[in-house]
């Protein structure tokens, strides 16, 4: 009987005291891009720097890339400069 009461107080116990997540609140971050002379500005609205930072670059990337294929050099220098954006 003790067991089951001693359980009973923990479970009410911890229950009460749970973590609750709040969704952080979005933020807008500017990143601006320069390769060859062609200047990017992405505008992204995110919980995290490091959220936003993320899909700029990915953005970054499928833009200075274009739809076909780049030689390994040229890719390196678009991960390189999507990798460092500008303030």
């Amino acid at each position: 009987m003790k067991a089951l009461i001693t359980i009973a107080i923990f479970a009410f116990c911890s229950s009460s005291f749970a973590w609750v997540s709040h969704d952080a609140v979005a933020k807008e971050y500017t990143f601006k891009y320069k390769l060859s002379g062609q200047s990017l500005e992405i505008k992204k609205q995110a919980g995290s720097y490091e959220e936003a930072y993320e899909m700029a670059a990915q953005q970054c990337f499928s833009f200075y890339k274009g739809a076909g294929k780049v030689s390994e050099n040229r890719g390196l220098d678009i991960i390189d400069v999507c990798a460092n954006p500008r303030s």
